[in-house]
């Protein structure tokens, strides 16, 4: 987080994410985020193992 702060909505799990702080996870675990109490700027870093798991993934 670059500034402000999140919710992250990672599968049955609820959590803030406040500025300076950073979250790791499967993009195969379905997730969201929302922005809390104001604006929020996120760096998202996305590597190709994440798109060869999206490509592969069974329907």
């Amino acid at each position: 987080m670059l500034s402000g702060t999140v919710v992250l909505y990672l599968g049955e799990r609820v959590i803030r994410v406040e500025a300076g702080q950073a979250a790791s996870f499967s993009t195969m675990t379905p997730h969201t985020l929302r922005a809390d109490r104001g604006p929020a700027e996120v760096l998202c870093i996305l590597d190709h193992n994440g798109e060869r798991n999206h490509l592969h993934a069974s329907p």
